[in-house]
């Protein structure tokens, strides 16, 4: 009997010590997890889109001569600045000079002439006839002189507005064409940020929604409006230009530069932006589960564990994905470390 008691007594140690070596190797240690708490700063670090852009100058135009000749005269340099009504360049004048005055000539004897057979019209002394004729050939006279002005005052070209020097494309002692790009003049007071929009992008926006342009070559941030949006794609790519207008005071924003554009959505395109209960996740913490339907992981703060929750999944925006259905207010979604977890795994959240 005493050795059916010890040996009852030594199975039930052996028993006790291999539970409790069980439940040492059941611990888990808690995945460190970063969070996005539904309805506080999730709303609002997806409040707006992001997209690339570069700078381009407001208004840009190519100046040119709508005559021909030599140029005798380049006022300007690059990036020089000039002023509305400025002279920029010169071509010899001589050739239309000489039109001029030949054409003035031909319209004065015209006005003479007719002045004196009007006068012998008046007193009956001359058919009509003849004073219907001095006055046409007067008229053309006046007509070939006023052309001959023009092309006159064509010899040079003035900046339309006031601007900056972009491009020199001829210099002085080059022969010049009507229509041949001589100075392409830029205006820096304000600039716009070019953007493309996706098809399913277009209708998210309209103009006069606030934006704000972020230039890294000067690690600064400026405040812009939409003010363009394309109706049709480019011909090339099937995107949508749009653009962004920003003030430029300093003149610090150059052409070419890139930067990053954030853009509020209108308040009226869709009604998950209306609904305040608005949820956008980034995509990769949505997963699938084996019966097909989508689900992420939460906090389950009173066991301090990942809890699994199944959700509805709505429209795919440029920066996330809408959650129509499946969250609340308050829950804490998390982002990273999720790929480590499974239901009731312990978590330790990571402060930002």
């Amino acid at each position: 009997m005493t050795n059916k008691l010890w040996l009852a007594s030594l199975l039930m140690g052996i028993f006790m010590i291999s539970c409790g070596e069980e439940e040492t190797t059941k611990k888990v240690d808690p995945i460190d997890v970063k969070i996005v708490t539904v309805g506080g700063d999730q709303k609002k670090n997806n409040s707006a889109e992001n997209f690339p852009g570069i700078v381009k100058p407001l208004k840009s135009t190519n100046l040119s001569f709508q005559v021909s000749g030599d140029i005798t005269k380049l006022n300007v340099n690059l990036g020089d600045f000039v002023k509305k009504g400025q002279v920029i360049a010169s071509i010899d004048p001589s050739i239309y000079k000489e039109q001029y005055e030949a054409n003035k000539a031909q319209e004065n004897l015209a006005k003479e002439n007719y002045t004196r057979i009007n006068n012998v019209y008046q007193k009956g002394s001359i058919a009509e006839i003849r004073m219907i004729e001095a006055k046409s050939n007067y008229e053309q006279a006046q007509s070939a002189a006023n052309a001959a002005y023009k092309n006159l005052k064509h010899t040079t070209i003035t900046a339309p507005f006031s601007g900056y020097v972009g491009n020199k494309l001829m210099e002085a002692g080059d022969v010049a064409s009507p229509g041949m790009a001589v100075i392409e003049l830029v205006d820096l007071s304000k600039v716009q940020s070019v953007i493309s929009l996706s098809d399913g992008e277009i209708n998210n926006y309209s103009t006069g929604n606030s934006a704000n342009v972020y230039v890294p070559a000067l690690k600064k941030e400026f405040a812009g409006t939409l003010t363009e949006i394309a109706v049709q794609p480019g011909k090339q790519n099937p995107v949508y230009t749009a653009k962004i207008t920003v003030e430029n005071p300093n003149l610090i924003l150059k052409p070419g530069m890139t930067c990053s554009n954030f853009i509020e959505e209108s308040d009226n395109v869709t009604a998950e932006k209306v609904n305040s209960d608005f949820i956008k996740l980034p995509v990769d913490v949505v997963s699938v589960s084996n019966d097909g339907e989508n689900f992420v992981y939460i906090v389950d703060e009173q066991n301090n564990t990942a809890l699994q929750k199944i959700v509805k999944v709505g429209k795919l925006y440029n920066d996330g994905i809408a959650i129509e259905n499946g969250l609340r207010k308050g829950d804490k979604v998390i982002t990273s470390g999720y790929h480590k977890l499974t239901n009731k795994t312990p978590v330790n959240i990571l402060s930002k």
